[in-house]
Parts: C-alpha cells; structure tokens; sequence
C-alpha cells in the first residue's frame, strides 16, 4: 500500500515536469495588451484628484456652469486615453452632469464623450 503511494507521488511529479514547460511557452506566447484601463487612476488618489480640482474650479470647462460635489461633474480628459493622453491633473477638466427624466446621465459630459466616440447626440 505505502509502495503504490509513493509510486502515484513520483508519477504525479513526472507529470507536473511534461506539463510545465508547455506552460511557460503558453504563457509567453500571448502578449498583454495595454488598455486605457490600466493607465487609468482609480480609488482614494482619483477621489483626491476629483476634489482638488473641483476645489481649484467648480465651474464646468464647457458651459461654465456651477458644479455641484460630488454628483454635479465628472472628471473629463481632455485628450482622451484612447488617443494617447495621459491620466494627470493637467489632462483633466471638470464637466458638469446630471440626469434626463429617463435617468440617463446627460450635460456636457455626455456630449464631450459622444462626440469623442463618434456616437451621433442625443435628442
């Protein structure tokens, strides 16, 4: 009995050594591509981010309206990350929002996006 032990325990290690060169040359094999995700702050330090340049300007950069924390804006890029920019306090605006009677965030950072996207404005 201890014997077959054993025996399955050298088979298990033989198996684990045939598998894991497979596994490295898997793994090199697919690259990891760079998302706007990953150069993207998130969490306290956006947060912090949110409020210092509120605090600097409440007013939207588009339509100058008054702002209201923390639900009146969103934090816009002005180059977005898509297209190279880069997620620093100088690449970011405050741009007022709020919402439709369907509950659909509107202002103008619904427009700045949509027309960053490509996607034709809302009616």
């Amino acid at each position: 009995m201890e014997g077959d032990f054993n025996e399955m325990g050298q088979m298990e290690k033989l198996r684990l050594k045939a598998l894991k060169p497979r596994l490295a040359t898997v793994s090199e094999c697919i690259p990891i591509a760079a998302t706007p995700g990953a150069k993207r702050m998130t969490g306290r330090k956006l947060q912090e981010r949110r409020l210092r340049l509120w605090s600097a300007d409440p007013h939207c950069a588009r339509c100058g309206a008054l702002t209201v924390y923390p639900y009146g804006f969103e934090l816009d890029h002005k180059v977005s990350l898509n297209d190279g920019g880069t997620d620093t306090d100088e690449n970011s605006q405050v741009l007022c929002v709020s919402r439709d009677a369907l509950g659909r965030k509107v202002g103008c950072h619904d427009v700045k996006t949509r027309q960053d996207m490509g996607y034709r404005s809302r009616t």
